[in-house]
Parts: C-alpha cells; structure tokens; sequence
C-alpha cells in the first residue's frame, strides 16, 4: 500500500479583491484529488508551484504551517499503512474534524478556566502570555507545540525586547499550560520542555532596590492628580510593609489594628495569613487613608500593575531617581532596608515577606557595596 501524494498548492480561482489565493494541502487518492485548505492565503506572486511553497523574505512561519500540516497528514498516512488500513477521503474528514477541533488557543483558555487556585497577579501573566502566543501565531494547533516552536517563540520574545524575568515566566507558564493539558485532560500533547534541547534558565537575580534618600523624595513629591497621589502612597506603603501590590489593592480597614498596630492580613498569592507590625510612618499614612471609611471598604483606589507601575515610573522620573522603578521594588526596598540597616535577620524578613522558603527572601535582601566595605574594613592577617 502506497502512501497518498501530497503537495500544497494555492486555488487561484478563489482569489479574493486583494488577489490573495487560499492555500491547500492537495491529496491524491485512489485517483480522486482532495484539496484540504489549511486557512492561509497568499498573493500568487509570492507562491512558488514548482516547490508547493512561498518565496522571499517573510514567509519562514508560512512555510512552516504547510510544512507542520503536510507532516500531520504524513504520519496519519503512515499509521493506516503500518495498520493495514486502506486509506479513503472519509477517513481523511474524520481525521481532520479531530485535529481541526484541537486548537491550541482553546485548549490554552479551557487550561486556565480549571485554573481555579491561581492568584490574580498569577492569572494576569498567563493572560499576557497568551496575548504574546497570539501576536507571534495567531493560529495554532496541538500539533505545532514541538523544540522548533519553543526556540522560535524564545527569540520573537528576545526580538520584542522581554527582559531574562519576564521570558523566563513565560516559558514558565506554557511549559504549565501543555502539562496540564496533558496530564488532566488527556490531550495528546508531547512537552517539549522535558527534552534535553530546550533549556530554559531561571535569571540570576540582582534586585533593584532604593536608598533611604529615593523613598524620601517619593515621599515628598507633589501632585494634584489623584490617581498619582493614590499611586504613591500605595508604593510608600510597599516600602514601610513590604506588601505585595496584589495585597496593597485589596487592603481593608478591617486589616488594620491601631490599638496594637499590627496589619493582619490573607495574600492574595499564597492564601497564607500575614501579620506585620507597622512603622510610625506606615501608621500615619493608614490613618490617611482610614478617614470616612468602614471596616470593609479598601483603603485605595484599585488600579491595574501596570497603570500603578506606569506612574510610579513616572513619579520616580519626575524624583530624578535614575533607576528602573517598580511596584515590586518597593518589596525589595524594605528587605533590603530591613537587612542592610537594622541588620534583621533572614528568618525574620522572610515571616514579614510572606515567604514560606528562606530561599525566596534571600533575592530580596541585596547587601549594598557600603555594608560590604564595613565588613571588609577589619579583615587584616597578621
């Protein structure tokens, strides 16, 4: 038994007004053509006959896609042969309805709808990263999940200037997306980041931080828009507490103990309850907020990360503070704060951060080059 032939070719006589032609997978059969189309067009000038494929620059995730479907037919083809199947046209249509009906996009959305226990900040990085997916493939099957569309997505990713973090939980969270479909549901997916040829390494942390001096001029800065002094306050509270700003949007009067000065409260990332004992400072700049407010109302406004982030840039700027400033660097200020000035000490500023492993605080707590030279200063042999 002979496998079907196969070549792609573009049906001209269903061009549309821009002179784009439908490109088709062209199966012979027993005789009889079948043409399967695989929802891609192209202008005939692009599209070389001979090679059934496109020509110039552009076209790599094009060809690509001929390439992915032609080899998807190619192995179904193979396994009839291999089963003593005669191979017919239906048998194509009902293997096509069941590809067809595995898009990666949809198992990705129904993925993380049984996501249920993930944290809003959590959830929002799945969500960027599909947008991402989308914008590098806006089509993609089960089936192209493999090492070639790991590394090729790596270096789009690189190409739209992604920091070593930000590529890093990306990959952290397809890697994620595919075993669950895999394990939970069934999907027959095969997790190219369990092959040797895809490595993805967790970037070596060096925490930004800002000096005693930067968080006093945040402090200082002046403004009429509400927004940005609502912003502000938010991150001043970040460095007096080291919240989270998942945990910052979410503060209630209700968290708040003035009587023993201790804000108590459950994160939104870990669902562990937090206590942590408040700063004169951090007092003072609750009292504002709790004025007018009852137990269950939150203490500001609620903004997105990345409205609060884009002010707090802003105001960072405006403060001549020539660093890349975040609402995650806030927590790190006040570990750093905590371990390089009052010399806590790590057990202490992982229960203040949250942390169940020590070794999550250790990337908070940076020791500043002036503590490194006071250490040095007595070393002397002899």
């Amino acid at each position: 038994m002979r496998k079907p032939q196969m070549k792609a070719i573009i049906r001209t006589d269903k061009a549309d007004k821009t002179g784009a032609c439908p490109i088709c997978i062209q199966i012979l059969i027993n005789g009889d053509k079948k043409r399967i189309s695989i929802g891609e067009k192209i202008n005939p000038i692009n599209w070389d006959t001979s090679l059934g494929r496109a020509k110039g620059k552009g076209f790599t995730d094009l060809n690509n896609i001929i390439d992915k479907r032609k080899s998807t037919l190619n192995e179904f083809f193979s396994q009839c042969i291999f089963a003593g199947k005669l191979i017919s046209s239906n048998d194509i249509d009902i293997f096509l309805k069941g590809f067809k009906n595995n898009d990666f996009y949809k198992v990705y959305d129904l993925v993380l709808q049984k996501k249920t226990e993930l944290s809003a900040d959590t959830r929002y990085k799945y969500e960027v990263l599909r947008r991402r997916l989308k914008k590098f493939r806006p089509k993609i099957s089960v089936s192209d999940i493999d090492n070639d569309f790991i590394l090729q997505f790596d270096l789009f990713l690189k190409e739209l200037g992604i920091g070593e973090g930000g590529i890093y939980n990306h990959h952290k969270c397809l890697k994620s997306i595919i075993n669950y479909a895999k394990i939970e549901k069934n999907i027959s997916i095969d997790n190219p980041y369990h092959f040797k040829s895809i490595v993805v390494k967790s970037p070596e942390h060096r925490s930004t931080f800002l000096d005693t001096d930067e968080v006093i001029k945040i402090a200082n800065y002046k403004t009429e828009d509400e927004n940005d002094i609502n912003a502000r306050d938010m991150f001043l509270l970040a460095c007096y507490t080291g919240l989270r700003y998942s945990d910052l949007y979410t503060l209630k009067l209700s968290h708040i103990n003035f009587k023993t000065e201790v804000l108590s409260k459950v994160q939104v990332k870990t669902k562990e309850k937090l206590e942590v004992p408040l700063s004169q400072q951090a007092i003072d700049l609750l009292k504002s907020y709790s004025i007018n407010k009852e137990n269950d109302d939150k203490l500001f406004k609620e903004v997105s990360n990345q409205v609060g982030n884009r002010i707090i840039k802003k105001i960072a700027k405006e403060c001549k503070i020539d660093k890349n400033v975040s609402f995650h660097v806030a927590r790190h200020t006040f570990a750093s704060y905590l371990s390089n000035g009052n010399h806590a000490s790590v057990i202490n500023i992982s229960k203040l951060l949250g942390h169940k492993n020590i070794a999550n605080t250790l990337v908070y707590t940076n020791t500043n080059i002036s503590n490194l030279k006071k250490v040095m200063t007595n070393v002397h042999f002899g």
